[in-house]
């Protein structure tokens, strides 16, 4: 569509000029008031026929602006939807793994109650039996199995995030850090839908608008250019070049806009 537009616009402009320089040269010649044409006189006129066909040109040229303009403001939309998905969904799903991680924090300190309980428990049992207090040694010994089962009772709890096996003294490690970097690493949309991403997507849609934008713009400087061709081609003979350099001038500027858009 850019090269579309460029090029028959291209094309419109060299034809304003020449029509321009044709009129220029008669203004030079012949400067007295000259009232407008009859319409027998301008059909068979070529100047007056060039710029029916110029401004017939220009609306083509105009309706294919307010398309191109009109996609380009859907693509912007359709990005900001996007990035406002994206982000409910980041939100969403980074809800739903922090839960998980604050119940594992949660379930981890209470499953280390236990693993130390037992450890303890089982090292007094150790000590009674040094001692030849077997009794004693075999309720310490119970004791700490109950601990253990309270253990295995807790671990289904967690949820995507453990924590890890007890050592010696029965201490389990879990960092809330640790486990955080584990879900951005394993979690596809915390990865790919992030704070970056999406400010990634919102800026492609701020420059889609702004070309859309200087689409319209564009399209504003042609319905001048329209207005003042009418204008020279209602009007008297004498004048017509003064009505007819804006117009020109105003389709060079829509054309630089067009440029400046598709470059951007």
């Amino acid at each position: 569509m850019p090269a579309v537009v460029y090029a028959a616009l291209g094309l419109l402009l060299l034809v304003g000029a020449y029509l321009l320089r044709i009129e220029w040269s008669r203004f030079k010649a012949d400067r007295s008031p000259a009232p407008p044409p009859s319409p027998e006189v301008a059909a068979l006129d070529r100047w007056n026929a060039g710029v029916a066909m110029l401004i017939a040109g220009i609306s083509i040229v105009g309706a294919l602006l307010a398309w191109w303009a009109s996609t380009t403001f859907d693509a912007a939309s359709s990005l900001d939807q996007q990035a406002l998905q994206q982000m409910t969904q980041y939100q969403t799903t980074k809800a739903v793994q922090d839960s998980y991680i604050n119940l594992g924090a949660r379930l981890s300190e209470a499953f280390q109650e236990h693993t130390v309980a037992e450890s303890n428990l089982y090292t007094q049992a150790g000590w009674a039996r040094k001692a030849g207090n077997l009794p004693q040694a075999l309720q310490l010994e119970a004791q700490a199995r109950v601990e253990g089962a309270e253990e295995r009772a807790l671990y289904p709890g967690f949820v995507g995030y453990w924590a890890s096996l007890p050592n010696a003294k029965g201490d389990v490690g879990y960092s809330r850090a640790h486990q955080e970097a584990y879900a951005y690493e394993t979690v596809t949309d915390l990865r790919t839908l992030d704070a970056e991403h999406v400010a990634a997507l919102n800026g492609s849609a701020r420059s889609l608008r702004a070309k859309g934008q200087r689409i319209l713009l564009a399209g504003a400087l042609l319905i001048m250019a329209v207005f003042f061709l009418t204008v020279s081609y209602l009007g008297w003979k004498h004048r017509r070049v003064h009505t007819l350099a804006p117009g020109v001038l105003a389709m060079a500027a829509a054309l630089a806009v067009l440029v400046v858009a598709g470059i951007g």
